[in-house]
């Protein structure tokens, strides 16, 4: 496919970076600086304002089969659409910040009033809110995804200082049955269980592990990371979208939520929509106000403002009161590391949830990109071609970095274990590290 990406920055070039070599890609942002930026893809460079005719055309909009709107503007972004539409683009799609834009731009009468049509909208800050609400919900893991109509679980869980299976070889450990320790990412590496030197690896602090289960494998799974952790308080600092669909979600579950702002008008609103909630006007990064409204008796601190320093110092006071889980949003992608660096328990980004919506909406009609794991790490599910020939699951041709956990036939699922092959027709369910994502799919599809 030929795409342009208008926007170069944090979304775009992730984005850039995850299709560049399986597609013709042309990158259009107005600073000079992307092109050394992004001189390590298989992509060229415009350098140009994204809402001029004449640079879009330099791009060849025209002849492209998707374009990308991802600069930080929403008026930017919904103007360079209408104009690549205009231009023959054969479908569009638009990242917006604002709810007010989300509902204009689907709703069908916008169509006539605009007189073309957005193919798709991307609300980056409603994929971070369902990620933080399903990462409260579980204690113990930092990442979750429902998989297969609920008939399975891929879960993430961080190794804990003291945590029981610290200094032991994990060829050595058993898990519940109903699960499978698919891998384990270690100072930024994935190694997965079918590479030689997983057995031997002996757990660190810090090792980030993942499984995927079935309903009665993660419930002992949990048991293992978390048993006798329960949340029922959170306290949300920062009452803008991402924060309010955070306690809005928290409140359908039954949960105690506080959440904070500093606008008296945001919380006069948030008081209105959010009955349940307890809202209160001040400055999150105040130690005194904390206390004074019970963060010691907090389960959950979440730091969803969007300034990268408040978040990370909302944080650091919650950590020192001795919160369970912090929880810390990360608007600039490059702040991550040091977010994790400093101990912070589960720093999200908007980006991650993202790009996986643009990869899976892009990529073929029998392959979903089911999670994304610090843009190292993905969860593929493809179909078997009918004319697959029945394998075991061990002589698959994979790469190494990869790992088939399960699979799909018909209505039933199936977790890896040495009995298991795959046949024409059935969904596999494949762990990888996303620099072998393309040898993977080229080579079992």
């Amino acid at each position: 496919m030929y795409i342009v990406i208008a926007g170069g920055g944090e979304i775009g070039s992730q984005i850039a970076k995850a299709l560049h070599t399986q597609h013709d890609l042309v990158v259009v942002d107005t600073n000079p600086e992307a092109k050394e930026r992004l001189g390590g893809l298989d992509a060229q460079v415009v350098i140009g304002n994204v809402t001029d005719p004449e640079v879009l055309r330099e791009a060849k909009v025209d002849l492209c089969d998707t374009f990308i709107a991802t600069t930080n503007w929403d008026e930017v972004n919904l103007i360079a659409c209408m104009l690549a539409k205009g231009l023959g683009a054969k479908e569009v799609l638009c990242f917006v910040g604002k709810q007010s834009y989300v509902d204009i731009l689907t709703d069908p009468r916008t169509v006539e009033i605009l007189g073309t049509r957005i193919d798709q909208v991307f609300w980056p800050q409603r994929s971070l809110a369902k990620e933080i609400v399903e990462v409260i919900r579980i204690p113990g893991a930092v990442d979750t995804e429902l998989l297969a109509g609920g008939r399975l679980r891929f879960v993430e869980y961080q190794v804990r200082e003291g945590g029981p299976y610290v200094g032991k070889a994990l060829g050595l450990l058993d898990w519940p049955e109903g699960s499978f320790l698919a891998g384990i990412m270690r100072q930024g590496k994935f190694i997965a269980a079918t590479d030689p030197e997983f057995d031997g690896l002996v757990v660190e602090p810090e090792d980030r592990i993942f499984f995927m289960t079935t309903p009665q494998g993660f419930d002992a799974i949990q048991a293992c990371f978390a048993p006798r952790e329960r949340v029922r308080r959170v306290m949300v600092v920062g009452g803008g979208s991402v924060g309010y669909m955070v306690a809005q979600e928290l409140l359908k579950h039954r949960l105690e939520v506080t959440i904070i702002d500093h606008n008296p008008e945001r919380c006069a609103w948030l008081a209105e929509h959010l009955p349940g909630a307890l809202v209160l006007e001040g400055d999150g990064t105040d130690l005194e106000l904390l206390e004074s409204e019970g963060l010691d008796h907090v389960d959950v601190m979440v730091a969803v403002t969007e300034n990268d320093e408040k978040n990370l110092l909302v944080s650091l006071l919650a950590k020192q009161v001795g919160v369970p889980k912090v929880i810390t949003r990360v608007n600039r992608g490059e702040n991550r590391r040091l977010f994790e660096h400093v101990g912070i328990d589960i720093p999200l980004t908007p980006r991650a949830a993202a790009v996986r919506e643009v990869v899976d909406w892009i990529a073929p009609d029998n392959v979903d990109h089911l999670a994304l794991i610090e843009d190292q790490v993905e969860l593929l599910e493809f179909e078997l071609p009918p004319d697959f020939r029945e394998t075991p699951f061990d002589k698959l041709p994979l790469p190494k970095g990869a790992v088939a956990v399960a699979l799909e036939r018909g209505t039933r699922v199936y977790l890896r274990s040495p009995m298991l092959a795959a046949t024409g027709g059935d969904k596999l369910l494949v762990l990888t590290d996303r620099q072998v994502a393309h040898e993977v799919l080229a080579q079992v599809r």
